[in-house]
């Protein structure tokens, strides 16, 4: 009895060797988000993460979305314990490699064969001096909503995965009708910088972006247009109305009044979660982003991309890769498209994931596919200096408070003498 005793302690005690062994060699990573809590698809990317890794432990800081910019901003500068980190904006991304806090990838991505192919371009357009400093994880294109029943009110052909700039236009003002309450807008166009400026760099395709800090005519396409559709077709909100209303393109185009707007790929989960709310009734539908006929690509769109990175001073960077990694990759684009988050990755089976939610647009599939993705922004020194003045410019030229070439010579002029070019 003693015998079988003293073996069921030596069992016991293996076993709590075991198990302390398992814990203490566990490594342990601090990863910063924004809104963790309200983001279930973080929640099972890191569930999963763990079950396939189990000598790995994440460990969460949760940022609100507001403050997340300042908060990392502090929390590297401070020398805080933190391993890998979501990068919300590419302002922030260049920021943050001027201060040398991200780890370059390269060495990791060679070693392990890491396929930059799969993702449409934007690994091309994150590189800084031939360096990756993140990987992206999702990413929102540019595309064109419509409301199908005020087109066939109109009598007036649906857009299309091929449609022009021009057409657009046309399209917009055929569709425009009534005054006062009874008015339906053809598009509406949020009054952000990026709906003129993303026109300018996607007849550019990339050659020339709003990080050149140089020469900005460019813009000249986008700003044409759409003054024309304000001030000629009256077929748009006119840009101090939106402002001063505080419109919103999400309640303009649930309101049923609007017959196109040009917004990002996370629109798409807030119509049909409104729609299952019973917020909106609308009959909706998606396109790709409309081009210009000069385009040697016009399957093109403008994108805002969200890379994972690792911290320059983490003692951890292997586990931090592997986790990197995994966020970046088919396995971990499925588990975001499964919550409605458009994934950097956009294989067929990750779209076939995507475009099977309840509510999503019937043969609408394609509309989220671009054989090239473009950036803004892309990573530049003093991109937030430069984003700033463009935006001001860009007021006033909505306004007509300057003309389209006063304020392009104003956006190089004061570009020039911020940065002492």
């Amino acid at each position: 009895m003693k015998k079988n005793s003293f073996f069921s302690c030596i069992f016991i005690f293996s076993i709590l060797l075991l198990v302390t062994f398992s814990v203490s060699a566990q490594t342990t990573i601090k990863v910063a988000l924004w809104d963790y809590e309200m983001s279930p698809e973080y929640h099972e990317l890191i569930k999963t993460f763990e079950k396939n890794n189990p000598d790995i432990k994440i460990d969460v800081i949760d940022v609100t979305s507001q403050d997340y910019g300042d908060k990392l901003t502090v929390m590297l500068s401070g020398g805080e314990d933190l391993d890998v980190f979501a990068v919300k904006d590419m302002p922030g991304y260049s920021n943050f490699i001027e201060m040398n806090r991200l780890e370059p990838l390269n060495k990791y991505m060679e070693r392990d064969n890491f396929d930059t192919s799969v993702y449409s371009g934007l690994m091309k357009e994150i590189k800084v001096n031939d360096k990756y400093y993140g990987i992206p994880y999702r990413t929102d294109n540019w595309i064109l909503f419509y409301n199908k029943d005020i087109f066939d009110q109109a009598g007036v052909e649906y857009p299309t995965n091929d449609m022009t700039w021009t057409e657009f236009r046309e399209k917009a003002a055929a569709l425009t009708s009534g005054s006062g309450s009874d008015k339906i807008y053809g598009a509406f166009l949020q009054p952000w910088m990026s709906l003129a400026t993303n026109l300018g760099v996607l007849k550019q395709e990339g050659k020339i972006t709003l990080a050149n800090g140089e020469n900005y005519d460019f813009l000249r396409p986008g700003y044409e247009l759409y003054l024309k559709m304000q001030y000629e077709d009256k077929s748009v909100m006119s840009y101090g109305e939106a402002t001063t209303s505080s419109a919103h393109y999400r309640t303009q185009f649930e309101s049923g009044r609007v017959g196109m707007m040009y917004i990002g790929t996370w629109t798409i989960g807030a119509l049909i979660s409104d729609h299952k709310a019973g917020r909106h009734d609308v009959n909706w539908g998606i396109v790709k982003s409309p081009h210009w006929t000069s385009m040697k690509e016009p399957d093109t769109a403008v994108a805002i991309v969200t890379p994972l990175a690792i911290n320059a001073n983490s003692d951890k960077k292997e586990a931090s890769w592997k986790f990197v990694k995994f966020a970046g990759s088919e396995a971990g684009a499925k588990i975001f498209a499964k919550h409605g988050v458009l994934p950097a990755v956009k294989t067929k089976d990750v779209l076939d994931v995507y475009t099977s939610a309840d509510g999503f647009p019937e043969n609408a599939a394609a509309a989220l596919e671009a054989k090239k993705l473009l950036l803004e922004f892309p990573p530049a020194p003093n991109a937030g200096v430069m984003s700033s003045i463009i935006q001001e410019e860009h007021e006033l030229i909505m306004l007509k408070e300057e003309t389209i070439q006063e304020g392009i010579d104003n956006i190089e002029r004061r570009i020039n003498q911020e940065l002492n070019w």
